[in-house]
C-alpha cells in the first residue's frame, strides 16, 4: 500500500520522533517535490530534517501533470496541490493531509485521506504505539492545533477515553 504525504504530517511526526511509523504502515511513501523542499530544503538543520535520509521506503515524486497541478494549486497550496496531482498521476488512493482545505479537496476527489492524528490512531491499533495522549499534548506544546473535540475524538478511537477520569474525561 502507498501513500503521498503533504509537509505538515512530515513535520509533526518528526517533532513526535515517530517519522518511522509511516514505512511500518506503508510499502511505500512518496514525498512530492514541493513538500521535499519546503520541509527538507528550506527546512535544513530543522527537526526531521536529516532523519528522513535513514528511512526506507521514503520516494520524492514531481508531478509530470502541470495543468492538474495548475488547477488544483487555484484552491490549495503547492504542497497540497501536488501530493493529490501525484496521487491522481499515480492511481494512488491513500493521502496523508492535516489541514483542512486539502483534506476536503481530496476527499471529494474520493481519495482516502488520513492525517498525522489518523497515523498515531493506526500505529496504536498495530501495536507499535502504546498510548496516543501523550503525543498529542507533545503536538499542543509545540503549537500544533488540535480542536478540544478532536482530542477527544481521538482518544475515544484509540481506547484512551475514560469517563471521569480525574473529571476531565481523559
Amino acid at each position: 500500500m502507498k501513500a503521498v504525504i503533504n509537509s505538515s504530517p512530515l513535520i509533526s511526526l518528526s517533532l513526535l520522533g515517530q517519522l518511522e511509523l509511516l514505512p511500518k504502515i506503508y510499502d511505500e511513501i512518496i514525498i512530492p517535490k514541493a513538500v521535499y523542499h519546503e520541509v527538507f530544503v528550506k527546512g535544513k538543520g530543522k527537526t526531521g530534517s536529516k532523519i528522513i535520509h535513514t528511512l526506507n521506503n521514503f520516494v520524492i515524486l514531481e508531478a509530470s501533470n502541470k495543468m492538474l497541478l495548475d488547477s488544483i494549486m487555484l484552491e490549495l497550496d503547492e504542497g497540497e496541490a501536488e501530493v493529490i496531482a501525484l496521487a491522481r498521476e499515480k492511481g494512488i488512493q491513500n493521502v496523508i493531509i492535516d489541514e483542512f482545505a486539502g483534506r476536503q479537496y481530496a476527499s471529494l476527489l474520493g481519495l482516502n485521506v488520513t492525517g498525522t492524528l489518523g497515523i498515531l490512531i493506526i500505529g496504536k491499533k498495530l501495536g507499535f504505539l502504546p498510548n496516543i495522549k501523550y503525543l498529542m499534548d507533545i503536538m499542543l506544546k509545540y503549537k500544533r492545533y488540535i480542536s478540544p473535540e478532536l482530542y477527544l475524538s481521538v482518544l475515544k478511537k484509540a481506547g484512551e477515553y475514560h469517563e471521569g477520569n480525574d473529571g476531565k474525561g481523559f
